[in-house]
């Protein structure tokens, strides 16, 4: 173990986020800061949004990192609060997995509570990009995915499966393909317009989702685009072959797949439904994202 003696961390515990572990997890890996030497300033979500109002008030002087104990809703809220407060330097993101998707985890290969502990003592990073998302009423982060259609109808049923856990995602997928829903909107990417309907599109900066869906298989979170994701109207059986392919990130060479690296995207639509962002269920179209490459830095 690295000795970290006088290194600081503040720590921001969701008890209630995916599997409900987040404190069982904090103290599992409490001896592994202690064993390097490192002060750890813990901080206990209360409910939705209070990580958002921690990591935005939060004396970060001196802080060595923002270790995240929870899902990818955690990680969506602290980062939310911490672009709103801006400023220069930003402490370095530390990812301790206490959710059911952990998407963004997956892709520093933080999904064990004591390696992403130990990734986070050694101190290598990595820059994050974050999406600026802007709405009729507000600006949003994400640093995940943004999703609209089909994206959020599924998150939406998941959300009722919930006592699934990961599988729930896929259950979710497969009810949906029963049951599609199309939309008629443009859909503009760096400035080029379709005028389409579509089934989805979804806006990736991670290559995974849901329960190992790898839809962004060429996403990179450092990059500064964005792999803007398109399922154009198709017939059911194309549906099922989406689906099947998706698990291997291979269903981007279907017809009715379209794939783009962007920085910027817009889709406009009039209708009532939530945008998935990161997967919280929230916002609604129109929308317009741009990516701000490095806004963040995530230990790696």
């Amino acid at each position: 173990m690295i000795a970290l003696s006088g290194k600081r961390f503040v720590v921001i515990v969701n008890p209630r986020g995916g599997t409900r572990q987040g404190l069982a997890v904090l103290q599992q890996v409490k001896p592994v800061f202690a064993g390097a030497g490192a002060e750890l300033d813990v901080y206990v979500t209360e409910c939705s949004g209070h990580a958002t109002r921690i990591a935005q008030s939060l004396d970060l002087a001196g802080c060595d990192g923002l270790c995240l104990v929870g899902g990818d809703g955690t990680v969506h809220e602290a980062v939310a609060g911490l672009m709103q407060r801006g400023g220069p330097v930003l402490p370095p993101l530390g990812l301790i997995p206490a959710g059911t998707g952990n998407t963004l985890h997956q892709e520093v290969q933080c999904t064990n509570p004591l390696e992403a502990a130990q990734r986070i003592l050694a101190g290598r990073t990595c820059p994050l990009d974050a999406g600026r998302l802007t709405m009729r009423d507000r600006v949003v982060w994400c640093v995940d995915i943004i999703g609209w259609g089909a994206i959020s109808d599924i998150n939406r049923t998941a959300e009722k499966l919930r006592w699934l856990g990961s599988p729930r995602y896929a259950l979710a997928a497969l009810w949906w393909i029963l049951r599609p829903k199309r939309r008629r909107a443009r859909l503009v990417l760096d400035g080029r317009a379709f005028d389409d309907e579509f089934l989805f599109v979804i806006g990736c900066n991670v290559k995974s989702t849901g329960s190992g869906m790898i839809v962004a298989p060429h996403a990179q979170i450092g990059d500064g685009k964005i792999d803007v994701v398109v399922l154009r109207n198709t017939s059911r059986a194309e549906m099922l072959k989406v689906f099947k392919k998706v698990f291997d990130g291979s269903h981007e060479s279907l017809p009715c797949i379209a794939y783009h690296q962007v920085r910027s995207f817009s889709i406009d639509y009039e209708g009532p439904e939530p945008l998935d962002l990161d997967g919280e269920l929230k916002g609604s179209a129109p929308l317009s994202v741009e990516m701000v490459p490095g806004a963040l830095q995530v230990f790696a």
